[in-house]
């Protein structure tokens, strides 16, 4: 019984993802498609940077959790499924093709709690590097943008100190 609630668990927990995984790539990846300009374009100071970056995180301690946890839930059913299927050798005589169900089930539970692991671990590791880069590119361009306004005034105060030297800036 506990075993089959795991299975429809781990059914869920892979559907789950998979709405995960596509939310996040329509976010991060196509936001025209939901009527938004990319991440680089939202924050214009470090303060816009540090909201933007927080909102656009939502989501991904989940996938994480859910990439580390699934296949211990896959084995948790196996294990149990591999019981069931060993009780039914109690003491009587029987075909190892009566097993084969069991088992089949067993490796069912296994394969369930993979396929929910191994994309949401890929699809964090893509998303946080792509957060990652958009997060450096902002940064660039603000270090930038400060850099470029902070010019005219060290120029303007270059010629200050040159005229009061009395040398030709």
């Amino acid at each position: 019984m506990l075993a089959r609630i795991l299975d429809i668990l781990l059914i869920a927990c892979a559907a789950f993802t998979v709405a995960l995984i596509l939310w996040k790539v329509l976010e991060l990846y196509l936001p025209g498609l939901l009527g938004r300009v990319r991440l680089e374009a939202r924050a214009r100071t470090e303060a816009e940077l540090d909201e933007v970056l927080e909102h656009a995180e939502r989501g991904l301690p989940l996938l994480a959790t859910i990439a580390a946890t699934a296949p211990f839930v896959g084995l948790a059913a196996t294990v149990l499924h591999i019981m069931h299927a060993l009780q039914m050798l109690d003491g009587s005589s029987v075909e190892a093709s009566i097993l084969a169900g069991p088992i089949a089930t067993a490796l069912h539970s296994t394969l369930l709690g993979l396929a929910s692991a191994v994309p949401a671990a890929g699809a964090y590791n893509l998303f946080a590097r792509r957060l990652q880069l958009a997060e450096n590119r902002v940064r660039r361009a603000l270090s930038r943008a400060a850099a470029s306004q902070q010019a005219p005034r060290v120029t303007a105060v270059a010629r200050i100190v040159a005229a009061e030297d009395g040398v030709a800036p």
